[in-house]
């Protein structure tokens, strides 16, 4: 059964590009330009996430609010489409559960999803592979700025993290991570593409140097290469003789 979600916004082409990636992933969206309108269908209906353009913030904190007062949206998330100049005290400010930075595109969209899914309690989609991993990282947020991080998720272009504090959206973020059984270091720009509320972190690699890319591809592809078992042969029955 298909995964509901109510979209307020009042861009078309971030309605179209919206309703066609959640499609893409069984997840139907009903939108919506204005909270009066949104509110009334949440009442009324059943979704499992709710969809926030803060482009107009008052209407999406009122929508948000509306969330957590609503006896129908017990169970429902809330997702924000920020800007990067938004403040993570707003964009989580109203129980938000999922924030995906702009410009919306359908990959920071996908990878979005992929953290709503684990969010929901549901395996994520296997459309899109990362490796899942557990390699200590470090963040550099600015002058003297340095965070521990945990990559959980893995891939060519970018990597899931957990970490205990928040990191601004604004700029590139510097990236350092050593491979598993490797000794080089990884370094790299990288762009915050999401952040959910139990501390995870969605980046786009950005400017990775050749000499790293050329090792973290590699690696990537040794560990996706499948591993065939060797199955013995089983030896056929013989046929009767029906001469």
């Amino acid at each position: 059964m298909p995964l509901r979600s109510l979209l307020l916004c009042k861009q078309p082409e971030t309605v179209q590009l919206v309703d066609r990636v959640f499609k893409e992933l069984s997840i139907e969206v009903e939108p919506c330009t204005n909270p009066q309108e949104a509110l009334g269908k949440l009442t009324n209906q059943r979704f499992e996430a709710v969809v926030v353009d803060d482009e107009d913030t008052a209407a999406a904190v009122l929508v948000l609010d509306g969330v957590k007062s609503l006896p129908s949206c017990k169970r429902c998330l809330g997702i924000v489409l920020a800007g990067p100049q938004t403040s993570l005290g707003v964009a989580f400010g109203s129980g938000t559960n999922l924030v995906i930075y702009k410009p919306i595109s359908a990959d920071r969209l996908r990878n979005g999803l992929r953290a709503l899914r684990v969010l929901m309690g549901r395996r994520p989609f296997r459309q899109f592979p990362r490796l899942q991993v557990k390699i200590p990282a470090r963040l550099n947020a600015g002058p003297n700025i340095e965070i521990s991080a945990l990559i959980v998720e893995l891939g060519e272009g970018g990597a899931a993290l957990r970490l205990r504090e928040s990191v601004p959206a604004i700029g590139a973020l510097g990236l350092e991570f050593v491979l598993p059984n490797k000794t080089n270091v990884i370094t790299t720009s990288a762009e915050v593409v999401w952040q959910d509320v139990r501390g995870g972190l969605g980046v786009r690699f950005l400017n990775m140097p050749s000499t790293c890319s050329k090792l973290l591809n590699e690696w990537v592809a040794a560990q996706t290469i499948p591993k065939h078992r060797n199955v013995p042969r089983r030896k056929l029955p013989s046929l009767p003789n029906s001469f």
